[in-house]
């Protein structure tokens, strides 16, 4: 019984981890694709503030990620909305951004997920108006133009990515992209499912066979005779042994006694 209630419980551990592994494995197959990138395609995002700021690590998958798996590389491309209008993309060290800010109105996210895309964005206000971002010297990754494209690796540290106009007017108003590229996402996502379909056959072999398997049945323990009972007539003491009824011939046989054999009518002498 109790090997039959283990094989039941550990197949049944087994489908639960197998399932969630298959299921994140494809969820991580179908998200990143072969080419191992996440992308927000084209979203409409604006401020009436003078620049949009985000920090780096804040980016869904941006975090951490570079020391555990490599190389993590994001691409920010943006279209401005009105037309004859210069954008201005860059990441620089969150001090020093935050310095070049200070007294500006600008938003802040405080949420961004790339797929689906999600942005929740904080308001801080100002009246100061900075110069030009592009004559900033801290930048570790800058893009300007009518359609700017800035491909960054991600780095540790605390950085900002910040889109402006170039003249650092406002309003600011673009189509962007985001896209996250983490290496080996795909494989890892097709070895996560065939590992868990793997388990979940496994988890089905443990759970049939605790299933089929038969529960021994105990020996029930046979009682002892009461003392001073009488044996059967007829047997000794050994089980499976029986004794004949009445006197026992005696052996050998006296030399006197003789068989006879003979034709009927004639006298033994």
């Amino acid at each position: 019984m109790a090997k039959k209630v283990v094989l039941i419980v550990l197949g049944v551990l087994l489908l639960v981890i197998g399932a969630l592994a298959a299921i994140g494995g494809g969820a991580l197959m179908a998200l990143f694709g072969s080419n191992d990138t996440l992308s927000s395609g084209v979203q409409q995002v604006s401020t009436p503030t003078r620049a949009l700021v985000s920090p780096a690590g804040l980016i869904q998958g941006a975090s951490g990620a570079q020391t555990a798996i490599g190389s993590v590389r994001l691409r920010i491309t943006a279209t401005p909305t009105g037309a004859g209008q210069t954008l201005f993309v860059g990441i620089g060290p969150a001090s020093a951004v935050d310095s070049y800010l200070s007294g500006v109105s600008y938003d802040v996210a405080t949420d961004v997920s790339v797929n689906p895309f999600h942005l929740t964005l904080a308001r801080h206000g100002g009246t100061a108006t900075p110069p030009p971002p592009g004559s900033q010297s801290f930048w570790v990754a800058q893009a300007s133009g009518n359609h700017p494209t800035l491909t960054w690796t991600v780095t540790s540290g605390s950085y900002r990515v910040v889109v402006m106009n170039a003249d650092a007017a406002a309003p600011v108003a673009f189509a962007g992209g985001l896209d996250l590229t983490i290496p080996h996402s795909f494989a890892i996502g097709i070895g996560l499912l065939i590992g868990g379909i793997v388990l979940i056959l496994i988890a089905i072999a443990l759970i049939v066979l605790g299933v089929r398997t038969k529960a021994r049945p105990q020996s029930r323990p046979v009682p002892d005779p009461p003392a001073g009972a009488l044996a059967r007539p007829g047997r000794t003491g050994r089980p499976g042994r029986t004794r004949a009824l009445g006197p026992e011939p005696r052996w050998p046989l006296r030399p006197e006694a003789k068989l006879w054999c003979g034709l009927p009518g004639q006298r033994h002498t």
